[in-house]
């Protein structure tokens, strides 16, 4: 019983994206694997392998799925540890064994399972279309639609329309590509992150630049990078739960071996009290390697904790702050300006056009491009400046005491700097540019998310009259009484309410 409700709580939790507890629940819970029977093992296996797929960790679901079909198992449980088999092995290296995985299609569909038949069917049209069989995959995936859409679980249908989303629109199929796409947005959880939503929202943003529809291009593309940031804060998420997980179970680890050590010092402590000096020395020595341990323990879990402050804090590519740790220390920084009324100022950069240096050079010169922008960017900062990467090709500066003068030019070298980046060191041609947006607290106040929402809105202004610029947010002329005023699309906020 308490096997079966710690599995629970941890499938639980993981929907509930608290993976945390999720991850306890489930190592506490493998712990008791041995006491209890051989199907309800095979029931926490199940569970392992689907939550560490989820969780980003294949090869650990891997061995899940092995350890059920090594064992004798009822047709339906080999069923799904051949779905949690062939998705692990797909997201680790990008193969399958093609016979075996159609053989579990029908295994699986003689079971009437029919969410293991479909999410294995997806597999196999990923690979496909992986391997220039895009048409077979096509025609897969559109036989199987309607028994897709009658199980009404929504993370197999947004898997299954994102795969043909982007096959769609690698054929030139925009209409049935935007199709899929809208119902995978309609499908979304708000504040859930998937992969799925992060790819319907890419496709609509590519149609509709495709199709020249400029206004509703730079709206998706606004949700599409949205998106993407709440997915990548997701997979941090897991990774830091997982990390965390692990430092939790060495130290329960640590603590039993530490407390074995203690009970055996008892009993030598005992036994010396009637024994000769040479038995109170070596009573003695051991304490002090006790001691030692003690030390020793203490010291590698202070490391330990200071290991996983900084992967919390810091983006792992650059170095530089990540997301959550900007936006924290610059409240402070603003809440300190604001108490001793000193100007600050905030600049946004995007980087001009990043999509195509990751598509055309690949994405570890699309990564060294990430790395020489925050490299040049601390050049740029001083001691008590704050600098960030908030999500893909976003960097903000948050700079003390600095009016909009200073900030405009420390923005105009950050540029230039940007746009001497060579990187054909890298293997790409492409140049590298930046549009930067700034902002002033005399312009928008001390509220951190006022200054990042008209910061954004003046990096727009330099998208639009043409990339690779600086631009200073204005507020929006008042209109006056009785008097027609156009507004001047370049004007950030009015493109705020528009876009």
């Amino acid at each position: 019983m308490k096997y079966r409700a710690g599995l629970l709580i941890a499938n639980s939790a993981a929907l509930t994206r608290d993976f945390v507890t999720g991850l306890r629940y489930l190592d506490s819970t493998s712990a008791l694997a041995g006491r209890v029977s051989a199907e309800t093992r095979d029931l926490g296996d199940e569970v392992a392998g689907t939550m560490f797929i989820q969780f980003g960790r294949p090869a650990l679901a891997l061995q899940h799925a092995q350890a059920l079909l090594a064992r004798k198992t009822t047709p339906r449980t080999r069923c799904i540890a051949e779905h949690i088999r062939y998705e692990a092995r797909y997201l680790i290296d990008g193969t399958v064994d093609e016979s075996g995985l159609q053989n579990a299609i029908r295994d699986c569909s003689v079971q009437r399972e029919t969410i293991a038949v479909n999410l294995l069917r997806n597999t196999l049209a990923r690979y496909w279309a992986k391997n220039s069989r895009g048409s077979d995959a096509v025609a897969l995936l559109e036989r199987s639609l309607p028994e897709v859409e009658s199980t009404g679980y929504k993370r197999l249908i947004s898997e299954v329309r994102s795969t043909l989303a982007d096959l769609m629109l690698a054929r030139g199929d925009a209409a049935a590509a935007v199709e899929h796409a809208d119902r995978i947005v309609s499908l979304d959880d708000k504040g859930a992150a998937s992969a799925a939503s992060v790819t319907a929202h890419r496709v609509l943003y590519e149609v509709a630049l495709q199709r020249g529809q400029l206004d509703k291009a730079l709206r998706q593309y606004r949700e599409y990078a949205e998106a993407d940031k709440a997915y990548l804060d997701d997979v941090r998420a897991r990774e830091y739960a997982f990390r965390l997980t692990q430092y939790e179970l060495n130290q329960k680890n640590q603590s039993i071996a530490l407390l074995k050590s203690q009970n055996q010092l008892l009993l030598l402590q005992q036994k010396a009290a009637n024994a000769s000096a040479w038995n109170t020395r070596l009573a003695i020595a051991l304490l002090l390697v006790l001691v030692a341990s003690v030390g020793y323990w203490g010291w590698r879990a202070r490391r330990m904790h200071g290991s996983l402050r900084a992967l919390a804090e810091t983006d792992g590519l650059t170095g530089l702050s990540n997301r959550r740790h900007f936006r924290a220390r610059s409240e402070a920084a603003l809440a300190l300006c604001a108490q001793r009324k000193r100007p600050a100022c905030v600049l946004l950069f995007d980087l001009d056009h990043f999509k195509q240096i990751n598509d055309q050079c690949g994405h570890s010169s699309g990564d060294w491009v990430l790395r020489e922008v925050a490299r040049v960017g601390r050049l740029h900062c001083r001691e008590q400046d704050l600098f960030g990467r908030i999500g893909g090709e976003e960097f903000a500066m948050t700079l003390v005491d600095c009016d909009a003068d200073a900030a405009m030019r420390t923005a105009e070298a950050c540029r230039r700097a940007i746009a001497a980046i060579d990187a054909s060191e890298a293997g790409c041609g492409q140049p590298v540019a930046a549009s930067v947006g700034v902002v002033t607290t005399a312009a928008s106040g001390y509220d951190y998310e006022a200054l990042i929402a008209h910061a954004d809105a003046a990096m727009y202004r330099s998208k639009v009259a043409g990339r690779n610029r600086v631009t200073l947010y204005e507020r929006p002329p008042v209109p006056q009484p009785g008097v027609t005023t156009v507004i001047d699309r370049r004007n950030a906020e009015a493109m705020l309410k528009q876009y």
